[in-house]
């Protein structure tokens, strides 16, 4: 189970929730909530093409769409790689430190693709984001039954507006999957609160309700991304679930390339041609 190889010939699909209600307009670290999502979300996007990329051919390994939830739910992205390698909205520049040949670290500037912009108004239909995203899993799931199961992130940084509604969807999300496995759901809550709580493995230290329904939606990390979820900076112990409460920037990146590492982890020796 959770073992199946992502290529061109067994494609993957990875799917971002994003919350874009008004509450997003919080501050968070030195932008707000939208603008920190949507920056983490290209950013993944970007990683996720460029690991699909062989010279100057880029392999059809996974499909990625996102679904915005605020004043409407709506997919926002959708395609393979090769479909998203333009940015729907041009690029915007970046600054990364690299290493410098000498053993120390130097910054730069670099061109990040955009693909999701900032959005925050309205209330969190979280429910119907899984909804949507449970139509586009069965239909994938259909034609892609023997390949590595689905994976769904969530990032949010309040309560839904019905979290019974949610958590519904949500485990029927759950319970589709293909032959290598269930469907994986991460769930990220971010925000500026305390404490920040990484992947538990119980919910008897969860501040609320909304961390209870959260905590009950996410997967279990399966032991065979164990060591993905280290190798992307978190430290899961057995039975952890893939949930972030009050997560900062950095661990909601984290969390991203976790949840993107299947996507991303074929080795570019053995990438399809």
């Amino acid at each position: 189970m959770y073992s199946k190889l992502i290529a061109a010939s067994s494609p993957g699909l990875f799917i971002i929730l994003v919350d874009q209600s008004g509450s997003m307009d919080g501050s968070y670290g030195d932008t707000n909530k939208a603008q920190f999502a949507a920056l983490a979300v290209n950013r993944t996007i970007y990683e996720i093409i460029a690991s699909c990329r062989k010279g100057e051919k880029v392999s059809d390994r996974c499909y990625i769409a996102v679904i915005g939830y605020g004043t409407t739910t709506r997919a926002i992205v959708g395609g393979r790689p090769s479909e998203l390698e333009q940015p729907t909205h041009g690029t915007m520049p970046l600054r990364k430190k690299v290493p410098d040949g000498a053993g120390g670290l130097v910054e730069i500037e670099w061109e990040m693709g955009v693909w999701l912009k900032a959005e925050s108004g309205g209330t969190t239909p979280m429910a119907a984001a899984f909804q949507v995203a449970g139509q586009l899993i069965e239909k994938w799931t259909t034609e892609n039954s023997d390949t590595f199961p689905p994976i769904v992130i969530n990032i949010s940084d309040g309560a839904p507006d019905n979290a019974s509604a949610t958590k519904e969807a949500a485990q029927k999300v759950a319970s589709l999957g293909t032959s290598d496995g269930n469907v994986l759901i991460y769930n990220c809550h971010i925000g500026t609160g305390t404490p920040e709580i990484r992947l538990p493995t119980n919910s008897n230290e969860l501040p609320d309700a909304n961390a209870q329904m959260l905590f009950d939606i996410s997967s279990v990390i399966p032991a065979q991304l164990v060591q993905q979820a280290r190798n992307a900076g978190l430290n899961p112990m057995e039975g952890s679930r893939g949930l972030m409460i009050n997560a900062s920037p950095e661990s909601l990146i984290k969390l991203m390339v976790f949840g993107s590492g299947s996507i991303k982890a074929l080795p570019s020796s053995s990438r399809e041609q």
